[in-house]
């Protein structure tokens, strides 16, 4: 059976016979005739309708047939779509001058119905053709100059292809064909969460490959994605890398300038503003010493806020403000745990563990950061708990040598599977507005696992199996085994 096509014909053509004859035996073949009288009208057609062939009738009164043929050539929409030039049998002479002028093809007339459909059909499927690869052509293009990675890896995970921006995110040679993907992304990158990575190759979930940030840089945040397609009979997984630093950057300036703020600002304020309100209110009865009482504390308050309004500036100024500066040492944490605990009103609320052995260790993270990550989880248990009353345990260890693990365990809510899987998604869903807020833990969840993650850390969230109420395990890496974390530009395989 013959193959079946459906194609746009253009006919130029102004005797009225040659028209019916080719309506007749065009009629019902899956070809769709459009006709034009002049060659003016015909040019404007081809334009608009970019038809599959263009059959031109040398015999068209006042048409210089071969020009006409130049100019449907030479016009840049129109290149690859074929010219039948109509000619009657005498005229066999005038074919020499019409391939000069282009002509792809000629057609006798009167018209052999046979020789007409295999001849358009012909041209119409080699037309197809040039469209596909002018088409491949273009989607090349756009893949070679995309800012996003794009890779192209068999079933085992080894890469066949990869455009320039990936073979930069990546850091690979050129001849990069056949290394494994898993290996090339885990020398460069930590891929978070964990536990969607160790299964990335059989199922594979959208997750962040994390850059961590030292002392020179920021964290490189990249999202990838993945499909998985068929091309003939081999299985391919085409992935795609996007770079979103900065957007990250700007979400996490964001929530922490609203948590410095908040949280910061509230008591040297409060100190301040309650000092002014009782010299206004009694200042003719307050002696002497209770004023110089009240200025004290004023001053006080003063000298708090523009120290914290500092650091705020500061901050604004060099976004990695938290995380530049000098490392935490953990003896330092009881009492950066008993500050935040009465700033947040739960000082009864919290119990704090830590062997005395571990005090001497240096975390890679700055008293700061440590800060914003343990006031985020404090709020989110109260948030969550369901009279806002909750009893938290705050335990340090050291479980695996190089890190400590702090897990802060709540009696609060227990989350089901989807929400489980919900706290880390405001980051995934880019294309969201990054500000809203998804069932669940909210945004300061996802605010610290970020945190985590770029320091070289990892962060696990799990309801308890005592009773109701979340665990979260926090795995920080210590000074010392941040140094050793740090990655090098070094090629691949150098």
């Amino acid at each position: 059976m013959a193959e079946k096509i459906s194609a746009l014909i253009l006919i130029i053509v102004s005797d009225l016979s040659t028209r019916q004859s080719l309506e007749s035996l065009l009629d019902r073949t899956g070809f769709t005739p459009q006709f034009a009288e002049t060659a003016e009208i015909g040019f404007q057609k081809a334009v608009e309708l970019l038809p599959a062939v263009i059959m031109l009738d040398i015999d068209v009164p006042n048409l210089n047939s071969y020009e006409t043929c130049r100019r449907l050539h030479a016009n840049r929409s129109l290149v690859g779509i074929p010219v039948i030039m109509l000619c009657d049998r005498e005229q066999r002479d005038t074919r020499a001058a019409g391939l000069n002028a282009g002509a792809d093809d000629f057609l006798d007339k009167p018209f052999d119905g046979l020789d007409l459909m295999a001849r358009l059909r012909s041209l119409a499927r080699l037309n197809s053709r040039s469209y596909l690869l002018a088409d491949l052509t273009r989607f090349s293009w756009m893949v070679e100059h995309a800012h996003e990675g794009y890779l192209m890896l068999d079933k085992s995970g080894m890469i066949h292809y990869t455009n320039e921006s990936a073979l930069n995110l990546l850091n690979m040679p050129d001849d990069y064909f056949g290394l494994p993907f898993v290996n090339v992304v885990e020398k460069r990158y930590l891929p978070e969460p964990a536990e969607t990575w160790q299964n990335w190759l059989t199922e594979p979930d959208s997750c962040f490959l994390v850059q961590p940030e030292n002392p020179t840089a920021r964290a490189v945040w990249l999202v990838l994605e993945a499909l998985d397609t068929t091309l003939g009979t081999e299985h391919y997984r085409i992935v795609r890398l996007r770079d979103v630093t900065e957007r990250m950057s700007i979400y996490q300036d964001m929530r922490k300038f609203h948590t410095v703020i908040s949280h910061k600002l509230r008591t040297p304020m409060s100190m301040l503003m309650t000092s002014i309100a009782i010299i206004k209110s009694q200042l003719d009865s307050l002696t002497p010493e209770e004023l110089k009482k009240m200025l004290g504390t004023m001053i006080k308050g003063t000298d708090r806020l523009a120290g914290e309004i500092r650091s705020i500036l500061t901050y604004i100024d060099a976004p990695l403000a938290l995380n530049l500066g000098k490392s935490m040492i953990l003896e330092e944490l009881p009492e950066l745990v008993t500050s935040i605990c009465k700033t947040s009103q739960l000082a009864n609320n919290v119990s704090f563990s830590m062997p005395s052995n571990l005090s001497p260790l240096i975390i890679a993270m700055t008293p700061d950061a440590v800060e914003m990550i343990i006031h985020e989880l404090l709020e989110n248990a109260r948030k969550f708990h369901p009279t806002h009353d909750p009893q938290i345990e705050i335990s340090v260890g050291q479980m695996e040598e190089g890190f400590i693990l702090m897990r802060i365990a709540d009696d609060g809510t227990t989350l089901s599977t989807e929400q489980l899987q919900w706290a880390w998604l405001p980051y995934f869903q880019s294309e969201k507005d990054f500000t809203g807020e998804l069932p669940g833990l909210g945004l300061g969840f996802p605010m610290v696992a970020t945190l985590i993650w770029k320091a070289g850390g990892v962060i696990n969230l799990r309801n308890r199996s005592d009773g109701p109420g979340i665990i979260v395990d926090l795995k920080i890496p210590l000074e010392s085994t941040m140094r050793n974390m740090e990655r090098s530009a070094a090629p691949f395989g150098s």
